[in-house]
């Protein structure tokens, strides 16, 4: 299946609308297999509220800016789910090359966890 430009930014724009204002939470531990899949052993680090999604550019939606949170947990932070209400996305997580991009995977209770950019990217 291909879709043009035109429907991809459509999809997400839509996505947009479903998860733009839920929680970001940041975890530690092995992603589980997909979003549908139960958290098993993993810590919530941090927990962020979006501020909703820009308008799909080119097959891709960048968030709005989000606020610092401080860390509730200390660990390594190695991915991320968006929940809201009982839609589940669950995006990869680094300093560079991920759908979230944070300045720091050592997280340690108290300090400060800062999200850098969320990008979500419909294929062709």
């Amino acid at each position: 299946m291909s879709a043009n430009v035109a429907l991809r930014n459509k999809i997400l724009n839509d996505y947009g609308s479903a998860i733009g204002t839920g929680t970001l939470t940041i975890y530690s531990g092995t992603a589980p297999a997909n979003a549908d899949t139960a958290l098993s052993g993993n810590t919530a680090l941090a927990a962020h509220t979006l501020a909703g999604f820009a308008s799909a550019s080119s097959g891709s939606m960048t968030a709005n800016a989000i606020a610092d949170d401080t860390i509730d947990a200390t660990g390594t932070a190695t991915f991320a789910r968006i929940v809201s209400g009982s839609y589940v996305e669950q995006l990869t997580l680094g300093t560079s090359g991920a759908q979230v991009i944070v300045s720091s995977l050592s997280y340690v209770a108290g300090g400060t966890s800062q999200i850098t950019s969320v990008t979500i990217t419909k294929g062709a």
